[in-house]
C-alpha cells in the first residue's frame, strides 16, 4: 500500500524544474516553435512595459527624453532637427502635461514658449544618427492617429513591447548558437528586464531601447565567427552598419568583436598565415560604422546654426587640462559598473531594486572573469568572455573621445555611466548562463531569471501605489 501512495502522489516542489528541464530538452529549433518562443517574449515584455509606461513611468526621463521624442515627431514628418533647432511645439504640450523630475514646467494647457522649458527647449541630440527616430516616428505616428486618446510620446513608449519582446528573442536565438541548452535558452533572457538600465530604455523614448536586440545580435555573430567559424563578412558590415546608425556608442560589442579578430590575426601571425576572412569581417565591420558616421557628421555639422553652443556642456562634462589621458585614465574601468549604475524613474527606484542591482553587478562581474577562466581549454566559449571585457573596457574611451572631439573647448566625462555599454548586457547575460553551466550550478539562471521578475513586479506594483 504505502508503495501504491509513492507511485501515485503528485510530484514535489523540487521536481517542476526537472520535471520542465526533461520538456525543454524536447525542444526543436522549428520555425514554429520559436515562433511560440517569441509570442512568450512578447507577453512578458507588454506585462512589463505596459503598466510602467502608463503608471509610474508616465513623468518624460530626463535623460534627455523631451529631445528624443522631438527628433522622433520630426522623422515621422521627414524632417531632420539642425544646431539651434527647438523642441516641436505639439512635444512641448505633452512634456509640460506629462511633467518630468527636477524641473518645473509650465502649467498643463498653457501656451507656453520654447525659452520657458528646460534648457530653452533647445534640441540638442540632432547629432545621434536618424535610424531609431524614423523606426519608432512613424508606427508612433500612426498608432498616435488611430487611438483616440493617445498621445504621440506615449505611443512611442508602447513600442517598447517590441524592442524589448524582440531584444529578448535575438538573446535566445543567440544561446542556442553558442549550443546552450534549450531551458537556459528560454529562460535566461527573461532577466534583461530586471537591469534597470534596460527597463529605463524601453519604457522611454531613447535610442537606448534598442541597444539590447543590437547587443543579442552581435553575441549571435560572435558564436557564427568562434563556434562556427562560418560568417560573411557582408553579413557583419550590414549589422554593425545598422547598429552604428542606430546609435554609435551601441555599436560597441562590434568594435569588441572586431578588435578580438584583429588580436588573434596579429597573436597568431607568425605561426599561421591571415585568415582572409577575418581581415575581411574587421575591415568591413569598420567601414560600416565609420563611414556612415563620417558623412552623416559631415552632412549634420553643416546644417542649422553655425555658432550654437550646446547648453549641457559644463553640466556632466568637464574642461580637459593638460593631456586628455590624465583625465581619461579615472574613468577607464567604469565601464565595469554596467548594472548598479543606472537611472530610472523615481517612483521605480526603491531600495530593493538598488540591492538587486548591486549582487547582479557581482556575479557579472564575475561571470565574465569565470568564462575567461574556467573555458581555457573551450577557446570558442572563453572568446565571448573576452569580448565582453574588451568592450567594457573601451567604451568608456570611446565615450570620452567623442566629448574631446564634439565640442570647441575640448571636454571630459568624469563620470561615464553604464548606459554607454547598454548593448553589452546580452553578452553578459549569455557570460551568466555559459559560468553557471561550466560550474554545475545551471538551474542558478532559472533562480536569478525568476527573482528578476519578481523584484520587477514588486517595483512595478509599488510604483503603482506610489503616484
Amino acid at each position: 500500500m504505502p508503495d501504491t501512495i509513492r507511485r501515485t502522489s503528485a510530484p514535489l516542489p523540487s521536481e517542476w524544474i526537472g520535471h520542465a528541464e526533461t520538456w525543454a530538452a524536447s525542444f526543436r529549433d522549428s520555425r514554429r516553435s520559436r515562433l511560440w518562443v517569441l509570442v512568450l517574449y512578447l507577453v512578458v515584455a507588454a506585462a512589463i512595459v505596459v503598466p510602467v509606461v502608463l503608471g509610474p513611468g508616465k513623468a518624460l526621463s530626463r535623460i534627455d527624453e523631451p529631445t528624443h521624442a522631438d527628433y522622433a515627431w520630426q522623422a515621422a514628418h521627414f524632417q531632420i532637427p539642425f544646431a539651434g533647432a527647438t523642441i516641436a511645439p505639439e512635444i512641448r504640450e505633452i512634456w509640460q502635461c506629462a511633467g518630468q523630475e527636477r524641473y518645473v514646467l509650465p502649467a498643463c494647457g498653457s501656451e507656453a514658449a520654447a525659452w520657458e522649458f528646460p534648457y530653452e527647449g533647445q534640441q540638442y541630440n540632432f547629432g545621434h544618427p536618424p535610424l531609431y527616430y524614423l523606426t519608432v516616428g512613424l508606427p508612433a505616428r500612426a498608432l498616435d492617429a488611430a487611438v483616440p486618446g493617445l498621445d504621440f510620446v506615449t505611443a512611442a513608449r508602447l513600442l517598447g513591447v517590441l524592442w524589448l519582446g524582440l531584444g529578448m528573442f535575438v538573446t535566445f536565438v543567440a544561446l542556442r548558437r553558442w549550443r546552450v541548452d534549450p531551458a537556459a535558452a528560454i529562460i535566461a533572457p527573461l532577466l534583461l528586464p530586471a537591469f534597470p538600465r534596460v527597463l529605463h530604455a524601453v519604457t522611454t523614448v531613447n535610442p537606448d531601447a534598442a541597444a539590447v536586440m543590437i547587443g543579442a545580435s552581435a553575441v549571435w555573430l560572435a558564436a557564427r565567427i568562434f563556434v562556427d567559424d562560418d560568417v560573411d563578412w557582408r553579413l557583419a558590415a550590414l549589422l554593425a552598419g545598422v547598429a552604428g546608425m542606430t546609435k554609435t556608442i551601441s555599436a560597441i560589442p562590434f568594435i569588441a568583436l572586431g578588435a578580438l579578430l584583429a588580436f588573434r590575426e596579429v597573436r597568431d601571425w607568425r605561426r599561421t598565415r591571415p585568415r582572409g576572412k577575418d581581415v575581411a569581417t574587421v575591415g568591413a565591420m569598420a567601414a560600416a560604422i565609420l563611414i556612415p558616421y563620417g558623412v552623416w557628421q559631415l552632412w549634420q555639422g553643416g546644417r542649422g546654426d553655425p555658432n550654437w553652443q550646446n547648453p549641457l556642456v559644463g553640466l556632466n562634462t568637464r574642461d580637459v587640462v593638460g593631456l586628455p589621458g590624465s583625465e581619461w585614465i579615472e574613468t577607464a574601468f567604469n565601464g565595469l559598473n554596467l548594472v548598479s549604475d543606472y537611472y530610472i524613474q523615481e517612483p521605480l527606484d526603491v531600495a530593493l531594486l538598488v540591492s538587486w542591482t548591486r549582487v547582479l553587478n557581482v556575479l557579472l562581474i564575475g561571470a565574465i572573469f569565470a568564462v575567461i577562466v574556467a573555458c581555457a581549454k573551450e577557446p570558442a566559449r572563453r572568446s565571448l568572455g573576452w569580448m565582453v571585457l574588451a568592450g567594457a573596457i573601451l567604451y568608456p574611451t570611446i565615450v570620452q573621445v567623442q566629448a574631446y572631439l564634439n565640442t570647441a573647448v575640448p571636454q571630459y566625462f568624469p563620470q561615464v555611466t553604464g548606459r554607454y555599454g547598454l548593448a553589452l548586457v546580452p553578452g553578459a547575460v549569455a557570460c551568466i548562463v555559459i559560468a553557471a553551466w561550466k560550474a554545475g550550478y545551471r538551474r542558478l539562471v532559472y533562480f536569478l531569471s525568476l527573482s528578476g521578475l519578481v523584484i520587477l513586479a514588486v517595483v512595478i506594483v509599488n510604483g503603482w501605489r506610489v503616484i
